[in-house]
């Protein structure tokens, strides 16, 4: 853990996460119309927008989600026309993209990362993946959703057959959601970096992430609640507690990065992890991770194609229905 915090201060990962806030409230409508679009093939565009209103607004507050609920709603019903909706998505899709950008250069600096090849490759690289998460993020609201789903039709058995039935819920509501976040969690950190790590590697960091989100986001929205920091700012407030609420969460995400990383070189899979403890790698070691990396790389554009192809087909449907 020391070694984490070090490296937190080292690698100024507070200025970094001031950089993700900025650019996370700039590509959050964009993103969530996106995970909205892909959740709703499958529950309905209206359930999917109303399952992440309830889920914000117990993060963030009720007046947060209205202003997201609004900006979605914006967002959406301002495409007419195929080509407006073709330019609008293309815009939409960049925009999403951005904060995951910030996030990777985070991460390249955290793994001591030399940028490879040109400027347009890197561009190409970077997007692709976070055109991919953007699309995995959907998922896992989808996934969410049924797992609800799942969990509500089985309350009735459970209340009935069961003492403490109501506890039993919540504690399997908590398990799964905490499942969730680890993954997400565990997925950034293995897409993004331009370096392979091994998923184990990433496990036990996305873990410690995951717990450390769950316990915060307690604390910030005991604090958002008590301090009434949203009314000070009278229309402002809803988008200041998106920013505080998104910068505490970046400045956990580089710290769980840290100790990823941390733990990798102590125990990670593969012994070169061990170099990176205080110098990036080598320009004479560049070749076995540029071999690792162009096997994964096209297997990472090709799934952000599909998951870009699926995602465009979902936003056409989503602001051209009536």
């Amino acid at each position: 853990m020391r070694e984490s915090v070090v490296g937190f201060i080292d690698d100024n990962a507070l200025s970094h996460g001031a950089a993700m806030a900025f650019y996370a409230a700039t590509s959050l409508a964009p993103i969530l119309l996106i995970v909205v679009a892909i959740a709703g093939l499958v529950f309905g565009h209206d359930a999917a927008q109303l399952a992440l209103s309830a889920q914000i607004s117990g993060l963030m507050g009720p007046e947060s989600a209205d202003l997201l609920k609004t900006a979605l709603e914006s967002a959406s019903g301002r495409l007419y026309g195929t080509w407006a909706a073709i330019i609008g998505l293309v815009t939409l899709l960049v925009a999403a993209s951005g904060v995951f950008g910030e996030m990777q250069q985070s991460l390249n600096t955290i793994w001591k990362i030399e940028p490879q090849g040109n400027s347009l490759s890197r561009l190409v690289r970077a997007r692709a993946a976070s055109l991919g998460l953007v699309a995995a993020l959907g998922f896992l609201l989808l996934v969410s959703l049924i797992a609800s789903a799942a969990i509500s039709a089985l309350g009735a058995f459970i209340n009935a057959h069961l003492p403490f039935g109501t506890i039993i819920l919540s504690g399997i509501n908590g398990v799964v959601s905490f499942a969730l976040i680890a993954v997400m969690f565990a997925a950034i950190y293995k897409v993004l970096p331009d370096r392979t790590l091994e998923w184990r590697d990433v496990a036990i960091g996305a873990v410690g992430t995951a717990a450390l989100f769950t316990l915060g986001k307690s604390l910030i929205g005991w604090y958002i609640g008590t301090s009434a920091i949203a009314s000070s700012y009278g229309a402002a407030g809803g988008l200041l507690v998106i920013l505080l609420w998104v910068y505490y969460s970046s400045e956990i995400f580089l710290l769980g990065a840290e100790f990823t990383r941390a733990y990798s070189v102590r125990h990670g899979s593969r012994s070169d992890l061990k170099r990176l403890v205080h110098s990036p790698l080598p320009a004479q070691h560049d070749s076995f991770r540029a071999g690792q990396k162009s096997n994964s790389a096209g297997v990472v554009v090709l799934v952000a194609v599909a998951c870009a192809s699926a995602t465009l087909t979902a936003l056409l449907r989503s602001v051209r229905r009536p």
